[in-house]
């Protein structure tokens, strides 16, 4: 008797739990999201339907489904790189843009992670991006070598770059500004290049003695590498006619800004027309000049009759004008 009661109990206890009843939960009919943990995008803005499966069994919902997958979530990161989003970001972006959140379910990890497509730029392609750009836009320059010291990043729907600017950064160099010709965002990013580099300046054409007014058969222009060339050298020749030089040149030689000054047109011990000016009244004296001078200088002259030592203006050749210029 003991042993059939310790067997049916045993059997009693093998019944399956399964068996046991569930209370049954309805399916749920309508939109369901769920968000991916990882993600990548080809195109500058982050949409929903990138980081997150949308769908619905129910044919009435086709349009609201395409709604949801074209809202914008965020903007891509640069290409190659990653960004994460946190997923109440995705949330309260979908409440901000109407969507009801109680009237679908959803489900989204606590981060997502989204990488941007990308394609690497190789040299061939930037030389002829900045050969097309000299063509159309000419400059006294040969490019050596364009320092490619990384690699170039650009977004994977890209079918080109071009050449936006170009920028002289020291006697030599240029910085070059590039862009990606994508149809997804504007793209952009800086190289360097090596360059010999020329400019047209006035030099000597021959041997000029110190305090020599110049004209312009003193003057001729060559093709000068601006690597080579010194800073100070003048570049427009209208700088330099009718200025005397403050030392010799010798033929080639460039003009530099403080090697010319405006010619004196009053020298120290000649005699001036001393112009005094106050308001509308106008007196003429004779004087002496005690200094020199040029046009605009300021010089020191003595007035003949009261032998007084007055500054005045140089206007013009023999002409010092006091007070009101």
């Amino acid at each position: 008797m003991i042993r059939k009661a310790l067997t049916a109990a045993l059997l009693l206890a093998a019944v399956p739990l399964a068996q046991a009843e569930v209370p049954h939960t309805p399916a749920f009919n309508g939109i369901m999201l769920h968000g991916r943990n990882e993600a990548v995008v080809a195109g500058g803005t982050i949409r929903l339907g990138d980081v997150a499966d949308i769908m619905s069994p129910r044919a009435e919902d086709n349009s609201t489904v395409e709604r949801l997958r074209s809202i914008e979530v965020a903007a891509a990161p640069r290409a190659g790189d990653t960004l994460r989003i946190e997923g109440a970001t995705v949330l309260q972006r979908l409440a901000s843009d109407g969507i009801d959140l109680n009237s679908v379910r959803y489900s989204f990890p606590r981060e997502l992670t989204v990488t941007r497509s990308f394609r690497e730029v190789q040299m061939a392609e930037l030389e002829q991006a900045l050969s097309s750009f000299l063509a159309k836009n000419p400059k006294p320059i040969e490019v050596k070598k364009i320092a490619l010291d990384r690699s170039v990043k650009v977004p994977s729907d890209s079918v080109g770059v071009e050449v936006v600017a170009l920028e002289t950064t020291r006697p030599g160099h240029i910085g070059i500004d590039y862009k990606a010709l994508s149809a997804s965002d504007d793209a952009r990013f800086q190289l360097r290049a090596s360059v010999d580099s020329w400019r047209m300046l006035p030099v000597a054409a021959k041997p000029i003695k110190r305090g020599t007014v110049v004209n312009a058969e003193d003057i001729k222009l060559v093709r000068v590498n601006d690597a080579a060339s010194n800073r100070d050298a003048i570049d427009n020749m209208g700088d330099i006619l009718g200025h005397a030089i403050t030392h010799d040149l010798g033929q080639g030689e460039v003009f530099l800004a403080n090697g010319i000054e405006l010619p004196a047109v009053v020298t120290a011990g000649s005699k001036v027309s001393l112009i005094v000016r106050n308001g509308r009244l106008e007196v003429t004296a004779s004087g002496i000049a005690v200094e020199s001078g040029a046009v605009g200088q300021q010089v020191k002259v003595q007035n003949e009759s009261s032998k007084k030592v007055v500054s005045g203006k140089v206007e013009g050749p023999g002409i010092v004008v006091v007070g009101a210029y």
